[in-house]
C-alpha cells in the first residue's frame, strides 16, 4: 500500500510540474511567469523526492522503526517556495518574508531532529519545539502577512483569507499525521501514514498551486476594476 501511494505521489507531482512548466512557458506577463515558475519548482522538487522514495531510497531503520527521512529534504526545499508563493501574491515586505522563511526553516529542521531521534522521549521534546516554530509561522502569517496583504489589496481581503485558511489547515494536518505515525504514537500503519502524507503533499503543492493561480486572477480583476472606477471618476 505504501509503495502504491508513493507512485501516486510521483505521478501527481509530475503532472503538476508539467502543467505549471507549460504555464510558465506560455505566461502572458512577468508576474504570471514568476508564479507559474515557483509552482513548477515546488512540484518538480516533490516529483524527484517521491521518485527516490518509490525506488526505496531515503529511509532508514531507527530504534527498530522504519523512518523516511528524505521527506524532510522535500519539505526543506519546497516549503520556502510555498511561502514565496504567498508573499509574492501579497507583495509582502522583505522583513516579514525573511521572518516567515526563518521560522519555517527552524520548524522543518527541528521536526527532522525529532524524526531521527532514537529515544522517543527526546524525539517528542523536539516535536514540541517544532510545534512552537509552527505557531510562530502561524502568527506571522495571520498577524503580519495578512494585514500587509490586505493593505496592499484592500478590495481583495477574501482572497488572502481563503489562501491562509487553506494553507494553515493543510499545514496543521502534518504534525497530526506525524503523531499518528510510527514517529509518534504508532496509531496507524506505514501504508496509511504514507497515504496521509501523499494526499497532503499533493493537495498542499499541486492543489495550492492552482489556488494561487486563481488568486492571482482575482487580484488582477479587482485591480482592473479599481483602476476603471478611478478613471471614470476623474
Amino acid at each position: 500500500m505504501a509503495q502504491i501511494w508513493l507512485w501516486i505521489g510521483v505521478i501527481g507531482m509530475a503532472l503538476g510540474s508539467i502543467f505549471f512548466g507549460i504555464g510558465a512557458h506560455n505566461a502572458k506577463n512577468e508576474r504570471w511567469k514568476i508564479l507559474f515558475t515557483i509552482n513548477f519548482f515546488i512540484c518538480a522538487i516533490a516529483t524527484g523526492l517521491y521518485l527516490s522514495m518509490a525506488l526505496g531510497q531515503g529511509r532508514s531503520v531507527i530504534a527498530g522503526r522504519p523512518t523516511v527521512w528524505v521527506r524532510y529534504i522535500t519539505w526543506f526545499l519546497s516549503t520556502p517556495l510555498l511561502i514565496l508563493d504567498l508573499t509574492f501574491l501579497g507583495k509582502t515586505s522583505l522583513p516579514i518574508t525573511a521572518s516567515l522563511l526563518g521560522a519555517n526553516a527552524y520548524m522543518i529542521a527541528t521536526g527532522f531532529v525529532a524524526t531521527i531521534s532514537a529515544d522517543r522521549t527526546i524525539g517528542h521534546i523536539w516535536y514540541v519545539v517544532s510545534c512552537f516554530a509552527f505557531l510562530a509561522t502561524v502568527y506571522l502569517l495571520v498577524n503580519q502577512y495578512r494585514k500587509q496583504a490586505e493593505r496592499n489589496y484592500p478590495q481583495a481581503k477574501k482572497v488572502f483569507r481563503k489562501l491562509l485558511s487553506v494553507h494553515l489547515v493543510l499545514w496543521t494536518l502534518y504534525p497530526i499525521v506525524w503523531l499518528l505515525g510510527n514517529t509518534g504514537f504508532n496509531a496507524v500503519n506505514q501504508g496509511t501514514e504514507t497515504m496521509f502524507y501523499t494526499i497532503l503533499d499533493i493537495t498542499s503543492k499541486v492543489g495550492f498551486g492552482f489556488l494561487s493561480l486563481n488568486s492571482m486572477h482575482t487580484l488582477e480583476k479587482n485591480t482592473e476594476s479599481v483602476s476603471s472606477y478611478e478613471s471614470s471618476t476623474i
